[in-house]
């Protein structure tokens, strides 16, 4: 045989052997180190890493002791998909050895309590995310009033209108850098709602659903050019169901102020 063919022939097989036996040999090699990285999408730190750590450390044990081609990547996505507060992870083996896994967090916009006795969050995706501790404090809307439905995982824009409401409403607020630092909650009072500030003795009324947007946009400017600077202090209730206007209340008085 040609001398030239030979050396053609056993550089294909080189390779091919080669081609073999590094993926054998990476899979046999061991898990060098755990690099685990939560993401908080807006600055809420619900999720704790040592709590995450902890949950891996009972099911799975310690990975270090585990060779690469044991590590289900699937699997340990699907099993921490499934916690409480979870969005999405992504799981991965670096040639080197390191096992990275990445969680992010959902952005809880409001905690609903309905007139059943039942609560639950909603994040900006209508996801429905239950929890036992009644005290757990987390910074986002709490909503309370005439709200009897109870989605099970997700809010059904069809079925579940009341809840629809309640998330639109508080989508609005938790996206508007202004709204989201002033307002701390929402009452569903049959056809209106009726805002709480996180500061001050006071409240704020908003009508039907489509007319939300401009009144909040009212509301906007109303907490940029006068309440930042004046102050509610006087106040009982600020109005914004009025066409191209204000109407504050005053406290034990029946006196109102319009504001155009």
């Amino acid at each position: 045989m040609n001398k030239r063919i030979l050396i053609k022939v056993g550089i294909i097989v080189t390779v091919i052997l080669i081609a073999i036996a590094v993926p054998l040999l990476i899979g046999l090699s061991k898990v060098s180190a755990v690099d685990l990285t939560i993401q908080y999408p807006d600055n809420t730190i619900i999720l704790q890493k040592d709590s995450i750590e902890t949950d891996l450390l009972s099911k799975y044990g310690n990975f270090i002791a585990y060779k690469r081609n044991q590590i289900d990547s699937k699997e340990i996505k699907k099993f921490l998909e499934n916690k409480n507060f979870v969005e999405h992870a992504t799981v991965s083996v670096s040639l080197t050895g390191i096992l990275r896994i990445t969680v992010v967090q959902k952005s809880i916009i409001a905690r609903v309590f309905t007139t059943n006795k039942e609560n639950f969050y909603i994040d900006k995706n209508l996801s429905i995310i239950r929890t036992n501790k009644l005290n757990e404090s987390i910074r986002c809307l709490y909503v309370t009033g005439d709200i009897k439905e109870n989605p099970k995982n997700t809010i059904d824009t069809l079925k579940n209108k009341n809840c629809y409401e309640v998330y639109k409403l508080a989508m609005e607020i938790s996206t508007n850098q202004t709204l989201k630092e002033w307002i701390g909650g929402i009452h569903k009072l049959k056809e209106t709602w009726i805002l709480t500030p996180l500061q001050g003795d006071y409240t704020i009324t908003l009508g039907k659903e489509g007319k939300l947007k401009n009144e909040l946009e009212k509301l906007q400017h109303l907490i940029e050019l006068y309440l930042k600077k004046q102050g509610c202090s006087n106040y009982e209730n600020i109005d914004l169901r009025f066409h191209n206007q204000v109407v504050c209340s005053k406290k034990n008085d029946s006196e109102q102020t319009k504001i155009k």
